[in-house]
């Protein structure tokens, strides 16, 4: 058998290592500046009586305690005057029956209600565990294309005997662009 030795001499070693530094440094410095972009574009809701926390957009609206069980609305801008659909996002708090304490059967109630209240008019998108912390939750996206054009995404966990149940309702065209704020204020949810 041959083996052939690659010969570097000092100054290409020297050269690789500051070039292999400097990508490393620039990957680092990119993701810092993408970490501090996303931190300047959300704020945080504190929710003292409910006893959680969730990142939204600095720019959305947001409409504290309007109703019982409904802790935070929070209202996406309209594009323009003529957008036919408000988008928004909002945390209900729901007292779960002991007969539902386990997220297999809180779940399947669930679909099961929307199903039964829409029947054909919706279709499910998605349907897959989430992951909270330590905690175990859910989330569908329900999309109903004609006539509206809307689609909802419910996601829920459940901490003793009360539901945390986050829904998004926007313009199911706009959803590729609205999607991955959704995603993030889903999983900023942090429960005290």
């Amino acid at each position: 058998m041959y083996y052939t030795e690659i010969y570097m001499d000092a100054s290409f070693k020297k050269t690789l290592l500051i070039v292999i530094a400097s990508a490393a440094g620039l990957v680092l410095l990119l993701a810092v500046v993408l970490l501090l972009f996303f931190n300047g574009q959300y704020d945080r809701y504190q929710d003292d009586q409910y006893k959680f926390s969730i990142k939204y957009p600095k720019t959305w609206r947001v409409v504290r305690h309007p109703q019982a069980n409904v802790a935070v609305i929070f209202v996406r801008p309209k594009d323009t005057k003529m957008d036919p659909v408000r988008e928004n996002f909002n945390v209900t708090i729901q007292p779960v029956p002991t007969t539902l304490l386990s997220l297999p059967t809180f779940s399947a109630k669930i679909k099961e209600q929307m199903t039964a209240v829409f029947g054909n008019k919706i279709q499910i998108g998605e349907d897959k565990p989430l992951q909270w912390g330590w905690r175990q939750g859910h989330m569908i996206v329900f999309k109903a294309p004609k006539p509206d054009h809307l689609v909802m995404v419910n996601a829920w966990v459940l901490k003793s005997d009360q539901a945390y149940i986050l829904t998004f309702i926007g313009d199911l065209n706009k959803y590729t662009q609205d999607a991955p704020v959704v995603d993030g204020m889903i999983r900023s949810l942090e429960l005290q």
